[in-house]
């Protein structure tokens, strides 16, 4: 099963930008999987549009707007809490759950 994916860091996207496309996609319907591809920070750091589409998605999970979402780094984990949280979890694609990476973020609307 293959899932849209959406690069949110792409060309030097600003943070704005990248979440002004998050939320024209998360609009495209509920019940929905994405994946979007934020960075994960060139210095070795976490990536301000992680951080802040991160944000933006703990928000919408606690109005109601997205029901989970995961980061890419723990999608193959499936001990984890956040791995067993994520509704539908066993839908999440392979080619997820067989490398971590933190650069993805899992969305299920």
């Amino acid at each position: 099963m293959e899932i849209p994916e959406y690069d949110l860091h792409k060309g030097g996207m600003k943070v704005d930008d990248a979440i002004a496309k998050l939320d024209r996609v998360l609009g495209l319907g509920r019940g929905r999987l994405f994946a979007f591809v934020t960075g994960y920070g060139s210095s070795g750091g976490t990536s301000k549009i992680k951080e802040a589409v991160l944000a933006k998605l703990a928000h919408y999970r606690k109005i109601g707007h997205v029901r989970g979402f995961i980061d890419g780094e723990k999608a193959g984990d499936m001990f984890s809490a956040e791995f067993l949280s994520f509704p539908n979890a066993a839908e999440i694609p392979l080619v997820y759950k067989r490398t971590a990476n933190p650069g993805v973020v899992i969305v299920r609307t």
